[in-house]
């Protein structure tokens, strides 16, 4: 007996589990887009780095929740490595509360390097 398996949306029979998987992050992902997570000033954050790209941000221990802009540093997602310095960010660029969906969206995940002149300030 034979398995057939659909791939992006062709063929017959039911969706291969590599794909649902997919699928899974995928929809994961745009719900966190849509809805995040509101951001308390504790823990890390989803910064909005250019149009579409997300970071991880820590804030810098002690600092305190409701301090605008934010002092933090971005790092990888999966590592916990610090990418930057520290930025001064404004509460606008904070996108919501980082979940791990978010990591599809991140330079570090896609292989490139952050911009070097970040200006997170507006």
């Amino acid at each position: 007996m034979t398995a057939r398996f659909r791939r992006c949306g062709h063929g017959s029979g039911p969706m291969h589990p590599g794909d649902q998987k997919t699928v899974a992050q995928f929809t994961a992902l745009l719900a966190a887009r849509l809805r995040p997570a509101p951001w308390t000033g504790r823990g890390d954050a989803a910064v909005q780095i250019g149009e579409h790209g997300l970071e991880r941000g820590r804030p810098l221990p002690g600092q305190r929740p409701d301090t605008d802009p934010v002092a933090l540093v971005l790092i990888h997602p999966d590592t916990e490595t610090a990418l930057t310095g520290t930025l001064h960010c404004s509460r606008p660029r904070i996108h919501g509360a980082w979940t791990d969906p978010y990591r599809l969206l991140t330079h570090a995940l896609a292989g490139h390097e952050l911009p070097v002149d970040i200006d997170l300030s507006s």
